[in-house]
């Protein structure tokens, strides 16, 4: 094969390369308030029908945080994201309250952990992208670590529910760049079972709307609002949980591609 030939097949095998352009690196966390507007849960063969006022959770707000790394090539972005949340309160129950196996009685003090931890993955593929608009559209796999708990501060009776299970979504982003430089972002997950599963009924929604302003070329500062919720009815498990939170949060962004760059 001659010099020109050969020149025009290695071309060809790089193009794709060239396409996709250089790898994207980028680690982003933010952390602030959170209320819970809603924790309704139902645990055992005649459990208790409990609301989040009657075990304290309307009384205070927590701190949330999420940590996140994003991998992009091209118009292909993977998100590997760590979303705790834990909130343990203690009460003085007004009422008897059976949970699974395990009756509490009226004016028993108890405290309650409600633990929802998400550790995610989500794919996006870029569709648009120009005049500072991009919209993205993907799915996510959410490995569900759960825990619900009551116990007596004596120590005399405690019970939980535990739960590994793995949750699945929709996913889109919508952002806008200004010419100047700020940002704004709407990013949802969100599915439903929509009543498929028989019995069984299943959602859950994270939808965020967030603004950012870059401080320099690899970091970015910003504030989000997110709403957060789902659960899921399992007559077979005698499981029934629906919540909503709330949270405010503020955050940084920084591109490693671009700070060692």
């Amino acid at each position: 094969m001659d010099r020109p030939n050969r020149l025009v097949l290695l071309a060809l095998l790089l193009s794709p390369a060239v396409a996709l352009g250089e790898p994207r690196v980028a680690v982003r966390y933010e952390t602030g308030p959170a209320a819970i507007f809603q924790n309704d849960g139902q645990y055992g063969t005649g459990g208790t029908r409990y609301e989040a006022s009657d075990v304290g959770q309307t009384r205070n707000l927590l701190r949330v945080e999420r940590t996140s790394v994003e991998l992009g090539l091209g118009r292909h972005a993977l998100i590997l994201l760590y979303a705790p949340f834990e909130v343990t309160t203690r009460v003085t129950l007004d009422e008897e309250l059976r949970f699974r196996g395990t009756t509490f009685a009226a004016g028993d003090v108890v405290d309650h952990r409600y633990l929802f931890d998400g550790y995610r993955a989500s794919y996006l593929y870029r569709l648009l992208d120009g005049a500072g608009l991009s919209l993205e559209l993907g799915g996510s796999l959410q490995v569900r670590n759960a825990e619900v708990a009551f116990a007596t501060v004596d120590g005399t009776l405690h019970d939980s529910e535990n739960d590994i299970g793995l949750v699945g979504a929709l996913k889109a982003r919508l952002r806008y760049t200004t010419a100047g430089g700020p940002w704004g972002e709407l990013e949802a997950d969100a599915l439903s079972t929509f009543g498929l599963l028989g019995d069984t009924e299943g959602a859950i929604y994270d939808v965020a709307l967030t603004a950012g302003l870059p401080l320099g070329d690899a970091l970015d500062v910003f504030v989000s609002l997110r709403l957060l919720g789902g659960g899921a009815e399992v007559p077979d498990r005698a499981i029934y949980n629906w919540g909503n939170f709330g949270s405010a949060t503020a955050g940084l962004r920084v591109s490693l591609d671009r700070l060692f760059d």
